[in-house]
């Protein structure tokens, strides 16, 4: 028997990029029982154009709400929905034929599961591949795995939001996304619903994951905390070495910050700081650039921020 999948699709002004992700929906080889748009006070035309799909796609709902943000859209489509699995989808991201189909059939085989992801490839504004997720992630690319436990979850977010199929039960269980945090919601969902069930994973890419010009280093200091805070909110339930992981990753992840701001000093301790937690020689790499930075911005001179 199908299962009813409800797809969740937040929206502010995407409209350039809408049309295509709705239409990789209608294309799944897994029918859908509805999709719901939450249209976040969009000014590009996007709730007209949605009253114009209605009559063509009757499975297709959109609510209108203003500036709330994309956890709380995506809340407000949860508490809506009327199937028992929910997949989210972002405007801007495209997802293959088979998506659904080969997650329902993970889940079929593991009935006990929570969740299901995929792995899925970054691609540029041109549509050119980047490099997909698990590869990006050394421990992931060098496997063949079907399952995710809490404490890979915790050391290393492999999770692409746009991959997640789940319990609707379970998501509402959850409290759904956290509305106060300011960036990072997503992961913080995760780690909680992963301690509901088991997270099973379809190895192969299911979706292509647009990175825009901007968005990665848009309110990146914002999010670096939102990741701190979350850290230190879902250490207990996890390993001494999953948690110096995480730490060790967010710490890589000031440093980078820190040295794009030419703030050298705080880069090379943040990077001493990730070495000291978790050793590798990619590590020692980011260590001696950040140095090297450090010593050619006070020849010129320059900031050496302390």
């Amino acid at each position: 028997m199908e299962p009813s999948i409800c797809v969740i699709i937040p929206s502010y002004n995407c409209l350039e990029y809408l049309p295509q992700a709705l239409d990789s929906i209608w294309a799944q080889s897994l029918r859908v029982k509805e999709v719901w748009v939450v249209d976040d006070g969009s000014s590009d035309g996007t709730a007209e154009w949605l009253q114009q799909q209605r009559p063509r796609h009757p499975a297709l709902h959109s609510l209108r709400l203003e500036n709330v943000g994309p956890s709380a859209a995506r809340n407000a489509a949860l508490q809506l929905c009327q199937s028992d699995w929910v997949a989210f989808l972002d405007a801007d991201d495209l997802w293959y034929p088979d998506k659904l189909a080969r997650q329902w059939a993970a889940l079929s085989a593991n009935p006990d599961a929570t969740f299901c992801i995929s792995n899925y490839l970054h691609i540029d504004e041109q549509r050119r591949p980047i490099i997909d997720c698990f590869s990006y992630w050394p421990e992931y690319g060098r496997q063949s795995w079907h399952s995710l436990s809490g404490d890979q979850l915790f050391a290393e977010n492999v999770v692409g939001t746009s991959t997640v199929l789940a319990r609707t039960q379970a998501l509402r269980q959850c409290g759904g996304f956290d509305e106060t945090l300011r960036s990072a919601s997503d992961w913080d969902l995760w780690l909680k619903l992963i301690r509901t069930g088991e997270c099973v994973v379809e190895p192969e890419c299911q979706m292509d994951y647009l990175m825009r010009a901007g968005s990665i280093t848009r309110a990146r200091l914002k999010r670096l905390q939102a990741v701190e805070r979350i850290i230190d909110r879902h250490q207990a339930h996890h390993s001494d070495d999953a948690v110096d992981s995480a730490r060790a990753g967010l710490a890589r992840n000031y440093a980078e910050y820190y040295q794009e701001q030419g703030m050298f000093a705080k880069a090379c301790a943040y990077q001493w700081q990730a070495l000291r937690l978790k050793f590798h020689y990619q590590g020692v790499r980011h260590l001696l650039a950040a140095l090297k930075g450090g010593i050619l911005a006070v020849a010129k001179p320059a900031r050496w921020a302390q």
